[in-house]
């Protein structure tokens, strides 16, 4: 048991030691992050569609990613944040696609567009902005939910949410 432990152990120096020179490093924080930023604000993102309740969803999304990510510490009040997230929903288009019986959808394909930008607070720089974040994808509705007129269009909305804010953070994240 003792010579197997000591194995793996040799193994996983080693591929630490390989992953090393190939120039791999782990790293929490970007290098062009400014040290000083701690905290970042994000309201929620101007909707412009018909999904009303989205623009919030987004933006609890993104403070729940950033949250995780241990980047920036998501803040409630602008005025104590260091970096501001703002955004828009410019369109999103929801169509079913599959049905099990008549009003029960069992799949649904969604296209949204998202423009959003990343300012310090304190000079209002602008730090990085994306002006078209498409996303297009199929989402499979699990459950269904008598009464409701479009059951599985809220369920289709919050993996949307979390998928785009998954892509908003990575993509500023690896700028």
């Amino acid at each position: 048991m003792l010579f197997l432990f000591q194995k793996n152990l040799l193994i996983l120096f080693w591929i630490s030691l390989f992953l090393g020179a190939c120039g791999y490093s782990f790293q929490e924080r970007p290098a062009y992050f400014n040290p000083e930023w701690k905290s970042i604000f994000i309201p929620p993102f101007k909707n412009y569609t018909q999904e009303t309740a989205f623009g919030e969803l987004l933006a609890y999304e993104l403070r729940h990613r950033f949250a995780q990510g241990k980047l920036l510490i998501p803040t409630f009040k602008e005025d104590s944040a260091d970096l501001v997230l703002k955004g828009e929903i410019l369109r999103i288009y929801l169509e079913p696609i599959s049905y099990e019986t008549f009003l029960q959808t069992r799949e649904r394909r969604i296209l949204c567009q998202v423009s959003f930008v990343l300012l310090e607070r304190k000079t209002n720089k602008l730090f990085y902005e994306n002006k078209g974040l498409s996303y297009f994808e199929t989402y499979r509705v699990v459950g269904v939910i008598e009464g409701l007129l479009d059951p599985g269009k809220e369920e289709a909305l919050k993996l949307l949410a979390r998928d785009i804010s998954e892509l908003i953070f990575q993509e500023i994240l690896l700028k």
